[in-house]
């Protein structure tokens, strides 16, 4: 069991913003390594693939940073243990926000430039470059395998059951935010082919690979919300924090998967939809002899 919980159980008038934080060692050290990696890396990039670094790429990496670090250490973390709907703020900034705002921030280039050399060439590119990792890696962001990765992963941790355990588990706590960040990964990766990869999916597909994940979130937020029983047994033995009830939360929880969860997938379809739409744009002009030809583009 987390250590705020304990301490919230015996001391609830003594808790304050900072001893809320949740600083789980290897979370720490994962996301101080992405930071200062992407961080090198832009840096070394300087005046060179200025086109891939444009300045709203790096604002949407550290946006997206800091929705992992908020979701996985800060206070989020520390009342998910006391409100459900606390949790599902957490799942929001850790699979809807966090990963897709990273991939956007391209970095794949600069986390690679990031490593000393040594590491980059002796092991990174190396490792990279072997058939079998490639095989796992293209795999993994097949479009079936990531999109049955990714609601996989958010049915299973919302079994009532396997939810409790997390709760009072810390091994299985660290497991479900690694799945949730690992999957949202390999989901929005799909979705965003983070530059300078090459797409995988057409846009039309992508919008049908959208589309059927928001209709199963959206039917998971609709039990939770709409299920009369409290699903979430644990959240009955803690004290109630702000003085909300156990079904209150629950159906809170419910509506912040389903309203702001829905608006996150609806934003991602318009954004694909205007992709596709300017391609095909630039695709008839082209057609036309009124655009640049494809050579000119890449």
């Amino acid at each position: 069991m987390h250590l705020f919980i304990s301490l919230h159980v015996e001391h609830q008038g003594t808790y304050t913003f900072w001893n809320l934080w949740t600083f789980d060692p290897l979370t720490v050290a994962g996301l101080s390594v992405l930071f200062a990696l992407y961080t090198r890396g832009l840096w070394l990039s300087r005046g060179r693939s200025g086109n891939l670094f444009p300045w709203w790429r790096p604002t949407l990496f550290y946006i997206g940073w800091l929705a992992l670090l908020a979701g996985a250490i800060s206070p989020i973390d520390g009342l998910a243990g006391d409100l459900f709907l606390m949790h599902m703020i957490q799942h929001m900034l850790l699979m809807m926000i966090g990963p897709p705002l990273i991939l956007l921030g391209a970095p794949v280039v600069p986390v690679l430039r990031g490593l000393p050399d040594v590491v980059r060439y002796n092991f990174a590119i190396p490792l990279l470059q072997m058939r079998k990792v490639r095989k796992v890696l293209s795999f993994l962001i097949a479009p079936l395998v990531a999109w049955l990765f990714f609601v996989f992963t958010l049915w299973i941790w919302h079994i009532p059951s396997a939810y409790n355990d997390a709760t009072q588990n810390e091994p299985l706590h660290l497991l479900q935010h690694f799945m949730f960040i690992s999957a949202a990964g390999f989901f929005w990766w799909t979705v965003i082919d983070p530059v300078p990869l090459r797409p995988r999916l057409a846009y039309g597909l992508r919008l049908l690979f959208l589309f059927l994940a928001t209709i199963q979130s959206i039917v998971l937020a609709g039990i939770i919300t709409l299920t009369p029983d409290v699903l979430y047994t644990y959240y009955e033995t803690v004290p109630r924090t702000w003085g909300i009830s156990v079904a209150d939360d629950q159906t809170i929880a419910g509506l912040i998967l389903w309203i702001p969860g829905a608006m996150m997938y609806f934003i991602a379809l318009a954004a694909i939809f205007l992709v596709m739409l300017k391609k095909e744009d630039a695709r008839m002009r082209r057609l036309e002899g009124r655009g640049p030809k494809a050579s000119d583009l890449s």
